[in-house]
C-alpha cells in the first residue's frame, strides 16, 4: 500500500514544488492512514509536515478526538494546529445548513494556517468510495460532466491548493491497513445516521446496488469518473480555445466577448464559456446553476442591445451592440467621482491605473496626432482651472466639427460604449463646468486650435 501511495503521488505530480505540506486529520481511519503514509515517505519527498484538526463540537466525543490527534501528531514530531468551533450555535445564529457552514469554517481555518505559516499544499483524505459517493450525489443534483468527474487528484478551492492522495484506495484497503499497522482510529458515529445526503447514498443506496446490480459498483463508478474527467478536460480545452477566439476584453471585473461569433458556437461550448467567465469574475462556481444558464440563453435569443439580466454573485450579463458583456455589479456601480482640480503642466494620478499629464507649447512647436488619449486646445480660450469628473445626467457639448450641441449619452451610444463602461469615463471641464474633452472620444469645438492660436495646451492620459 505504501508503494501504491508513493506511485500515485508521483504519477499525478501531487507534490511538485511542495516543501511544506499541511494534512487535514480528523482522527478517523482515512486521515489517520494518510498521516501514517506521509510520515513514512516524508524523507523520500523531502517534506516538512504539519497537521490541522478542527473540532466542530457536534458530538460529545469530539474533544477526545482532538486530543487523540494531538497526541498522535506530537509523537510523530509534527507541528499541530487545532481549533474548536461551536458549530451548532453558529448554524442556529446564521440559519445555515450544517454541511455548508462546516465546509466554510474548515476552509477558512486551513487557509489561515497556510497563509500564516507558508504551507504549499493541503492534503485531504478522500478515498475511492468517497469518489463514488460524490459522483452519484452530483448526478442527483444535475451538475453535468464537471460534477460527474468527481474529486480531482489536484485542485484549488478559494485560493487553497489541495491534493487528494488516497483516491486510488477503497475504504476496505484503508481499514485493512489500520488493522495491519495497529492504528487505532476514531470513528464518527454520525456517519451511521441517515440524515445527510451522502450518508443515505453510503448506507442505503450503495448496499442495495451492490447486492442487486453490481458488487463492484463503487469501483466502477470511481473508474468511470476518471474517464469522464478526461473527456471533460478535452472539451474544456476546446472551449477555452473558442473563448480566446471570441474574447474582446478581459478585465478584473468585466469580460466582453464578440456576440456574433459567440452565437455561432455549439450550445455545449457556449455553456462551458458561461461557466469559465463566471469563475473568472467570482473566483469559483458557487451558486451558478443551470437555471442561470437558461436565463442567459433567453437573453441571447432576443438579440436586443441594451437588454440585460442579473445572475448569481452580483454578476450582470448584457448585450451591447456586437458585445456580450459580463460584469461584477458591486465593483461597477460606483458613485461619480468628485471633481478633481487639475493644474496644467503637472502630473495628476487619477487612480491606480490612470495618470493625466500636460504641456503648454508655442503653436510653432505643435503638431497634431491621431492618438485618442492625447487632446489639444487653444490655451488662451480656456477658463482655468480645469477639473476632471465623471459624466452627469444631461451633460452635453459641441463636438469638434459639429454645428450644434450633442448629449454625452448620445455620443457614447454612437461610439457603442457598453453601459457598464460609461460611468467610468472621464470628462475634462473648465472652471464653468463646460466640457473640453470626453476622453477618449470627442473634444469640444469651442476650444479648438485655429489660425489665431498662439499657445496650445496638450493633455495626455496614460495607463
Amino acid at each position: 500500500m505504501e508503494a501504491k501511495f508513493r506511485n500515485y503521488i508521483i504519477k499525478n505530480n501531487l507534490l511538485d514544488n511542495c516543501k511544506k505540506l499541511l494534512l487535514a486529520v480528523s482522527g478517523g481511519p482515512d486521515s489517520l492512514v494518510m498521516l501514517e503514509l506521509f510520515s513514512k515517505l516524508k524523507e523520500d519527498f523531502d517534506l516538512e509536515i504539519a497537521v490541522a484538526h478542527l473540532d466542530h463540537m457536534l458530538r460529545k466525543e469530539s474533544a477526545a478526538e482532538a486530543k487523540f490527534v494531538k497526541n498522535y501528531t506530537e509523537k510523530k514530531g509534527f507541528d499541530f494546529f487545532a481549533k474548536q468551533v461551536n458549530l451548532p450555535a453558529l448554524i442556529k445564529k446564521n440559519n445555515s445548513s450544517i454541511e455548508a457552514m462546516a465546509r466554510e469554517i474548515r476552509l477558512n481555518f486551513f487557509k489561515k494556517i497556510i497563509k500564516n505559516y507558508n504551507y504549499d499544499l493541503l492534503a485531504l483524505a478522500h478515498h475511492r468510495d468517497d469518489q463514488a459517493e460524490t459522483v452519484l450525489l452530483n448526478l442527483f443534483r444535475g451538475s453535468g460532466l464537471q460534477g460527474l468527474s468527481g474529486i480531482k487528484a489536484k485542485t484549488e478551492v478559494k485560493g487553497i491548493k489541495i491534493i487528494h492522495p488516497l483516491l486510488e484506495f477503497s475504504k476496505a484497503e484503508i481499514l485493512s491497513y489500520c488493522r495491519k499497522n495497529n492504528l487505532k482510529p476514531r470513528f464518527d458515529s454520525s456517519n451511521n445516521e441517515d440524515v445527510y445526503s451522502r450518508n443515505i447514498i453510503r448506507n442505503k443506496i450503495f448496499p442495495l446496488v451492490e447486492k442487486k446490480i453490481n458488487k463492484n459498483a463503487r469501483e466502477v463508478i470511481a473508474r468511470n469518473s476518471n474517464l469522464i474527467a478526461a473527456e471533460n478536460k478535452f472539451l474544456q480545452k476546446i472551449a477555452l480555445k473558442e473563448y480566446n477566439n471570441i474574447l474582446n476584453k478581459e478585465e478584473k471585473n468585466t469580460i466582453s466577448v464578440d456576440f456574433n461569433k459567440f452565437i455561432k458556437l455549439d450550445q455545449v461550448l457556449q455553456r462551458r464559456i458561461y461557466r469559465h467567465i463566471y469563475k473568472k469574475l467570482n473566483n469559483n462556481l458557487d451558486d451558478f446553476y443551470l437555471e442561470h444558464i437558461r436565463e442567459i440563453e433567453k437573453l441571447i435569443q432576443d438579440k436586443k442591445t441594451g437588454r440585460g439580466i442579473d445572475i448569481a454573485a452580483d454578476i450582470r450579463v448584457e448585450i451591447s451592440y456586437s458585445n456580450l458583456i459580463f460584469f461584477k455589479k458591486e465593483n461597477m456601480e460606483k458613485e461619480n467621482m468628485d471633481k478633481i482640480k487639475y493644474e496644467p503642466e503637472k502630473k495628476l494620478k487619477i487612480d491606480q491605473e490612470r495618470i493625466l499629464e500636460s504641456e503648454i507649447l508655442d503653436i510653432n512647436d505643435f503638431s497634431f496626432t491621431n492618438d485618442s488619449l492625447v487632446a489639444a486646445f487653444d490655451y488662451e480660450k480656456l477658463n482655468l482651472p480645469l477639473f476632471l469628473r465623471n459624466r452627469k445626467p444631461g451633460d452635453s457639448f459641441k463636438p469638434l466639427g459639429m454645428s450644434g450641441h450633442k448629449k454625452v449619452k448620445d455620443i457614447l451610444i454612437d461610439q457603442k460604449v457598453p453601459k457598464p463602461k460609461r460611468d467610468e469615463l472621464l470628462l475634462v471641464v473648465d472652471s464653468n463646468d463646460n466640457i473640453l474633452w470626453l476622453v477618449p472620444y470627442k473634444i469640444s469645438d469651442t476650444y479648438k486650435i485655429t489660425k489665431e492660436t498662439d499657445k496650445v495646451l496638450i493633455l495626455k492620459l496614460k495607463y
